[in-house]
């Protein structure tokens, strides 16, 4: 079982994305991350997302589902034609196998599922930051 303390070495080397409309969903799940990394952005929808993203400046990507102005499947399609090895993880409440399969085939990496379960949270962020650390060596 993977602990706080295996997450937080990654703390200096990762820098995230984090894409949330919701403001008080976005503060709360941003100061969560905060808590393990050191380099994170934040943004209110995916139009603001894509303003901000530049290949190579950020490791991982982690974005909500639905949104207004771009939702999370436009975001992840516009990302992964500039990069397709970003890596990429949608923060939804829609856990539905098909949501899930149509992330799949777009590209995305992994999924945290809300409400927030701080165990599978830890879980899928140590699995990304392992994927991106790996690349980079």
């Amino acid at each position: 079982m993977i602990g706080a303390k295996e997450l937080i070495k990654f703390s200096d080397r990762i820098r995230i994305l984090y894409v949330e409309d919701d403001e008080k969903l976005r503060e709360d799940t941003g100061r969560l991350l905060g808590t393990f990394f050191k380099n994170l952005t934040l943004a209110e929808n995916g139009r603001i997302a894509m303003e901000k993203y530049k290949p190579g400046e950020f490791d991982i990507v982690i974005s909500d589902f639905v949104m207004p102005e771009m939702d999370g499947m436009e975001l992840t399609r516009q990302i992964k034609a500039i990069d397709k090895d970003q890596v990429l993880i949608i923060l939804s409440a829609h856990d539905e196998l098909h949501f899930v399969e149509e992330f799949r085939a777009a590209g995305v990496d992994d999924f945290i599922f809300k409400p927030l379960n701080i165990k599978e949270f830890i879980d899928t962020m140590h699995k990304a930051c392992l994927a991106v650390t790996e690349k980079k060596d």
